[in-house]
Protein backbone atom coordinates (compact mmCIF):
# COMPACT_ATOMS: atom_id res chain seq x y z
CA UNK A 1 0.00 0.00 0.00
CA UNK A 2 1.35 3.25 -0.83
CA UNK A 3 3.00 5.77 1.88
CA UNK A 4 0.09 7.73 3.89
CA UNK A 5 -3.43 5.55 2.54
CA UNK A 6 -5.27 4.39 5.54
CA UNK A 7 -6.94 0.69 5.47
CA UNK A 8 -10.09 2.32 6.53
CA UNK A 9 -10.14 5.58 4.92
CA UNK A 10 -12.73 7.78 5.20
CA UNK A 11 -15.18 7.14 2.01
CA UNK A 12 -17.43 9.47 0.46
CA UNK A 13 -19.72 7.44 -2.10
CA UNK A 14 -21.01 10.01 -4.81
CA UNK A 15 -24.28 9.01 -6.85
CA UNK A 16 -25.40 11.14 -9.76
CA UNK A 17 -28.65 10.97 -10.23
CA UNK A 18 -31.04 12.22 -12.88
CA UNK A 19 -33.68 9.42 -11.57
CA UNK A 20 -37.24 9.13 -9.99
CA UNK A 21 -36.68 9.28 -6.31
CA UNK A 22 -37.94 5.88 -5.65
CA UNK A 23 -35.23 4.05 -7.48
CA UNK A 24 -32.52 6.47 -5.40
CA UNK A 25 -34.04 5.43 -1.85
CA UNK A 26 -33.48 1.52 -3.23
CA UNK A 27 -29.71 2.80 -3.65
CA UNK A 28 -29.56 4.76 -0.22
CA UNK A 29 -31.26 1.73 1.41
CA UNK A 30 -28.47 -0.45 -0.19
CA UNK A 31 -26.00 1.88 1.26
CA UNK A 32 -27.44 1.84 4.70
CA UNK A 33 -26.56 -1.83 4.89
CA UNK A 34 -22.75 -1.54 4.12
CA UNK A 35 -20.73 -3.76 6.62
CA UNK A 36 -17.96 -1.38 5.93
CA UNK A 37 -16.18 -0.32 9.49
CA UNK A 38 -14.78 3.23 8.53
CA UNK A 39 -16.49 6.33 8.00
CA UNK A 40 -18.90 6.73 5.47
CA UNK A 41 -20.82 10.23 3.96
CA UNK A 42 -22.47 10.25 0.24
CA UNK A 43 -23.07 12.96 -1.77
CA UNK A 44 -26.08 13.12 -4.10
CA UNK A 45 -25.24 14.87 -7.23
CA UNK A 46 -28.49 15.86 -8.72
CA UNK A 47 -27.65 16.31 -12.69
CA UNK A 48 -31.56 17.83 -13.59
CA UNK A 49 -32.01 20.19 -11.08
CA UNK A 50 -35.00 18.44 -9.24
CA UNK A 51 -36.15 20.63 -6.29
CA UNK A 52 -38.32 17.71 -4.81
CA UNK A 53 -34.91 16.16 -4.86
CA UNK A 54 -33.56 18.63 -2.58
CA UNK A 55 -36.35 18.56 -0.44
CA UNK A 56 -36.62 14.73 -0.26
CA UNK A 57 -32.78 14.75 0.77
CA UNK A 58 -33.20 17.09 3.19
CA UNK A 59 -35.77 15.25 5.39
CA UNK A 60 -34.55 11.73 3.98
CA UNK A 61 -35.20 9.16 7.16
CA UNK A 62 -31.50 7.97 6.06
CA UNK A 63 -29.97 11.43 6.36
CA UNK A 64 -28.30 11.11 9.49
CA UNK A 65 -26.89 7.61 9.28
CA UNK A 66 -25.37 8.33 5.84
CA UNK A 67 -24.95 11.99 6.46
CA UNK A 68 -26.05 12.88 3.39
CA UNK A 69 -25.13 15.80 1.07
CA UNK A 70 -27.69 17.40 -1.89
CA UNK A 71 -25.20 18.96 -4.31
CA UNK A 72 -27.19 20.70 -7.43
CA UNK A 73 -25.33 19.87 -10.92
CA UNK A 74 -27.54 20.65 -13.34
CA UNK A 75 -25.78 23.91 -14.82
CA UNK A 76 -24.68 21.08 -17.47
CA UNK A 77 -25.54 17.96 -18.29
CA UNK A 78 -23.69 14.74 -17.98
CA UNK A 79 -22.88 12.13 -15.94
CA UNK A 80 -19.65 13.14 -15.92
CA UNK A 81 -19.87 16.68 -14.71
CA UNK A 82 -22.31 15.26 -12.18
CA UNK A 83 -19.55 13.39 -10.93
CA UNK A 84 -16.96 15.64 -10.89
CA UNK A 85 -19.08 18.24 -8.69
CA UNK A 86 -20.00 15.24 -6.58
CA UNK A 87 -16.31 15.00 -5.99
CA UNK A 88 -15.98 19.00 -5.19
CA UNK A 89 -17.68 18.15 -2.08
CA UNK A 90 -16.40 15.31 -0.96
CA UNK A 91 -14.72 15.47 2.27
CA UNK A 92 -13.41 11.61 1.91
CA UNK A 93 -9.87 10.51 1.29
CA UNK A 94 -11.31 7.25 -0.99
CA UNK A 95 -14.16 8.25 -3.34
CA UNK A 96 -16.83 5.36 -4.03
CA UNK A 97 -19.13 5.70 -7.15
CA UNK A 98 -22.43 4.02 -7.79
CA UNK A 99 -25.80 4.89 -9.89
CA UNK A 100 -29.06 6.04 -8.50
CA UNK A 101 -30.86 3.09 -10.15
CA UNK A 102 -28.88 0.22 -9.41
CA UNK A 103 -28.31 -1.38 -5.70
CA UNK A 104 -24.93 -1.73 -3.88
CA UNK A 105 -24.46 -5.53 -2.02
CA UNK A 106 -23.75 -5.37 1.72
CA UNK A 107 -19.64 -6.00 1.05
CA UNK A 108 -19.17 -3.32 -1.40
CA UNK A 109 -17.61 -0.64 -0.03
CA UNK A 110 -15.68 -2.89 1.65
CA UNK A 111 -14.48 -4.75 -1.02
CA UNK A 112 -13.53 -2.06 -3.25
CA UNK A 113 -11.31 -0.45 0.20
CA UNK A 114 -9.32 -3.58 0.19
CA UNK A 115 -8.80 -3.68 -3.73
CA UNK A 116 -7.86 -0.07 -3.41
CA UNK A 117 -4.66 -1.07 -0.85
CA UNK A 118 -2.49 -2.10 -4.03
CA UNK A 119 -4.19 0.08 -6.56
CA UNK A 120 -5.12 3.42 -7.57
CA UNK A 121 -8.40 3.37 -9.09
CA UNK A 122 -10.31 -0.10 -8.70
CA UNK A 123 -13.50 -1.49 -9.73
CA UNK A 124 -15.68 -4.38 -9.25
CA UNK A 125 -17.96 -6.85 -11.80
CA UNK A 126 -21.94 -6.29 -11.53
CA UNK A 127 -24.69 -9.01 -11.34
CA UNK A 128 -28.36 -8.14 -13.64
CA UNK A 129 -30.13 -10.97 -12.16
CA UNK A 130 -31.18 -9.05 -8.44
CA UNK A 131 -33.50 -6.64 -10.12
CA UNK A 132 -34.30 -6.90 -14.01
CA UNK A 133 -37.15 -9.39 -15.57
CA UNK A 134 -36.95 -12.02 -17.62
CA UNK A 135 -38.04 -9.58 -20.48
CA UNK A 136 -35.54 -7.13 -19.37
CA UNK A 137 -32.78 -9.88 -19.32
CA UNK A 138 -33.99 -11.74 -22.70
CA UNK A 139 -32.96 -7.88 -24.25
CA UNK A 140 -29.74 -7.73 -22.83
CA UNK A 141 -28.26 -10.99 -21.95
CA UNK A 142 -25.73 -10.49 -18.74
CA UNK A 143 -21.48 -10.45 -19.77
CA UNK A 144 -20.09 -12.86 -17.65
CA UNK A 145 -18.27 -11.50 -14.59
CA UNK A 146 -14.98 -12.95 -16.03
CA UNK A 147 -15.14 -10.39 -19.35
CA UNK A 148 -16.11 -6.97 -17.40
CA UNK A 149 -14.18 -4.19 -17.37
CA UNK A 150 -11.90 -5.83 -20.80
CA UNK A 151 -11.61 -3.49 -23.90
CA UNK A 152 -9.65 -3.20 -26.95
CA UNK A 153 -7.16 -1.32 -25.43
CA UNK A 154 -7.30 -1.49 -21.28
CA UNK A 155 -9.18 -2.25 -18.99
CA UNK A 156 -11.66 -0.37 -17.12
CA UNK A 157 -13.58 0.27 -14.02
CA UNK A 158 -17.31 0.36 -14.56
CA UNK A 159 -18.60 3.44 -13.37
CA UNK A 160 -21.43 1.80 -11.53
CA UNK A 161 -18.95 0.40 -8.95
CA UNK A 162 -15.89 2.43 -9.20
CA UNK A 163 -13.34 3.31 -6.46
CA UNK A 164 -10.66 5.83 -6.78
CA UNK A 165 -8.20 7.32 -3.97
CA UNK A 166 -9.21 11.07 -4.06
CA UNK A 167 -5.90 12.27 -4.51
CA UNK A 168 -6.00 10.74 -7.74
CA UNK A 169 -9.25 11.32 -9.44
CA UNK A 170 -8.22 15.17 -8.55
CA UNK A 171 -4.37 15.15 -9.69
CA UNK A 172 -6.00 14.08 -13.10
CA UNK A 173 -8.79 16.24 -13.68
CA UNK A 174 -11.97 13.70 -13.24
CA UNK A 175 -14.15 12.76 -15.62
CA UNK A 176 -14.18 14.10 -19.21
CA UNK A 177 -17.86 15.33 -19.87
CA UNK A 178 -17.49 15.39 -23.52
CA UNK A 179 -18.44 11.73 -23.64
CA UNK A 180 -21.32 11.19 -23.05
CA UNK A 181 -21.38 7.96 -22.40
CA UNK A 182 -18.36 5.46 -21.26
CA UNK A 183 -16.83 8.50 -19.78
CA UNK A 184 -15.71 5.62 -17.07
CA UNK A 185 -14.00 3.67 -19.41
CA UNK A 186 -11.89 6.53 -20.87
CA UNK A 187 -11.22 7.95 -17.45
CA UNK A 188 -9.93 4.37 -16.31
CA UNK A 189 -7.45 4.92 -19.49
CA UNK A 190 -6.07 7.97 -19.00
CA UNK A 191 -5.79 7.01 -15.19
CA UNK A 192 -3.20 4.50 -16.60
CA UNK A 193 -1.23 6.06 -19.21
CA UNK A 194 -0.63 8.52 -16.83
CA UNK A 195 0.95 6.07 -14.54
CA UNK A 196 -1.84 4.70 -12.05
CA UNK A 197 -2.51 1.16 -11.85
CA UNK A 198 -5.85 -0.45 -11.64
CA UNK A 199 -7.63 -3.09 -10.31
CA UNK A 200 -10.57 -5.48 -10.99
CA UNK A 201 -12.74 -7.48 -8.99
CA UNK A 202 -14.95 -10.21 -10.75
CA UNK A 203 -17.13 -10.79 -7.75
CA UNK A 204 -20.16 -9.13 -8.82
CA UNK A 205 -21.20 -6.96 -5.66
CA UNK A 206 -23.85 -4.29 -7.58
CA UNK A 207 -27.45 -5.50 -8.81
CA UNK A 208 -27.42 -3.49 -11.76
CA UNK A 209 -30.81 -2.00 -13.65
CA UNK A 210 -31.47 -2.45 -17.44
CA UNK A 211 -33.56 -0.95 -19.51
CA UNK A 212 -37.15 -2.89 -19.84
CA UNK A 213 -38.74 -0.65 -22.46
CA UNK A 214 -38.08 -0.48 -26.34
CA UNK A 215 -37.35 3.45 -26.61
CA UNK A 216 -35.01 3.76 -23.62
CA UNK A 217 -33.06 0.45 -25.06
CA UNK A 218 -32.69 1.55 -28.35
CA UNK A 219 -31.53 5.09 -27.58
CA UNK A 220 -28.95 3.62 -24.73
CA UNK A 221 -27.34 0.93 -27.13
CA UNK A 222 -27.31 3.53 -29.96
CA UNK A 223 -25.64 6.29 -27.43
CA UNK A 224 -23.03 3.65 -25.86
CA UNK A 225 -22.27 2.32 -29.72
CA UNK A 226 -21.56 6.03 -31.01
CA UNK A 227 -19.76 6.92 -27.85
CA UNK A 228 -17.32 4.34 -27.26
CA UNK A 229 -16.65 4.82 -31.51
CA UNK A 230 -15.47 8.21 -30.22
CA UNK A 231 -13.21 6.94 -27.68
CA UNK A 232 -11.38 4.27 -29.67
CA UNK A 233 -11.19 7.21 -32.44
CA UNK A 234 -9.70 10.01 -29.98
CA UNK A 235 -7.77 7.07 -28.34
CA UNK A 236 -6.03 5.63 -31.42
CA UNK A 237 -2.71 8.29 -31.57
CA UNK A 238 -2.29 6.76 -27.96
CA UNK A 239 -2.30 3.17 -28.81
CA UNK A 240 -6.07 1.97 -28.66
CA UNK A 241 -6.47 -0.52 -31.98
CA UNK A 242 -8.90 0.63 -34.84
CA UNK A 243 -11.77 -1.22 -34.89
CA UNK A 244 -11.42 -3.37 -37.70
CA UNK A 245 -14.21 -3.32 -40.92
CA UNK A 246 -14.15 -7.23 -41.57
CA UNK A 247 -15.39 -7.17 -37.47
CA UNK A 248 -18.05 -4.97 -38.37
CA UNK A 249 -19.13 -6.66 -41.75
CA UNK A 250 -19.09 -9.55 -39.66
CA UNK A 251 -21.24 -8.66 -37.36
CA UNK A 252 -24.03 -7.40 -39.59
CA UNK A 253 -24.11 -10.73 -41.80
CA UNK A 254 -24.97 -12.28 -37.99
CA UNK A 255 -27.74 -9.53 -37.28
CA UNK A 256 -28.89 -9.56 -41.16
CA UNK A 257 -29.01 -13.84 -40.43
CA UNK A 258 -30.54 -13.48 -37.60
CA UNK A 259 -33.36 -10.76 -37.99
CA UNK A 260 -36.66 -11.43 -36.23
CA UNK A 261 -38.21 -12.64 -39.71
CA UNK A 262 -36.27 -15.53 -39.05
CA UNK A 263 -37.97 -17.82 -36.39
CA UNK A 264 -36.00 -16.96 -32.48
CA UNK A 265 -35.57 -20.87 -31.91
CA UNK A 266 -33.02 -20.98 -35.16
CA UNK A 267 -31.06 -17.40 -34.38
CA UNK A 268 -31.51 -18.25 -30.60
CA UNK A 269 -31.72 -14.80 -29.69
CA UNK A 270 -34.70 -12.47 -28.84
CA UNK A 271 -36.40 -9.65 -30.81
CA UNK A 272 -35.26 -6.61 -27.96
CA UNK A 273 -31.94 -8.79 -28.46
CA UNK A 274 -31.53 -8.11 -32.15
CA UNK A 275 -32.81 -4.45 -32.00
CA UNK A 276 -30.49 -3.60 -28.96
CA UNK A 277 -27.43 -4.98 -31.34
CA UNK A 278 -28.75 -2.93 -34.59
CA UNK A 279 -29.05 0.25 -32.63
CA UNK A 280 -25.44 -0.01 -31.10
CA UNK A 281 -23.70 -0.97 -33.73
CA UNK A 282 -25.67 1.73 -36.39
CA UNK A 283 -24.13 3.68 -33.24
CA UNK A 284 -20.92 2.21 -33.62
CA UNK A 285 -20.80 3.06 -37.61
CA UNK A 286 -21.81 6.71 -37.02
CA UNK A 287 -19.27 7.39 -34.23
CA UNK A 288 -16.64 5.52 -36.95
CA UNK A 289 -17.35 7.53 -39.40
CA UNK A 290 -17.25 10.75 -38.03
CA UNK A 291 -14.08 9.60 -35.22
CA UNK A 292 -12.10 8.09 -37.88
CA UNK A 293 -12.12 5.03 -35.26
CA UNK A 294 -12.27 2.51 -38.49
CA UNK A 295 -8.96 0.11 -39.94
CA UNK A 296 -8.95 -2.95 -42.18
Amino acid sequence: MPEGRSSTPHVTVVVPTKNPIPLLDEQLRGLAKQDYTGVVDVVISDNGGNGALAEHVASHPLKDLLSLTYVDSSDSSGAAHARNRGVEKATGEFLAFCDADDVVHPVWIRELVALAQEHDLVGTAVETAGLNSDKALSWTPTTPPERQGKSPFLPFAIGASLGCWASVYREIGGMDNRYATSQDVEFSWRAQLAGYSLGFSHRQLVSYRLRDEFKPLVRQSYRLGYGFAKLQGDYRDRGCPPVRLRRVLYWWTLLLLGNPLVPSFITRISRGQWVRAVAAHTGEIRGGIRYRTFGW
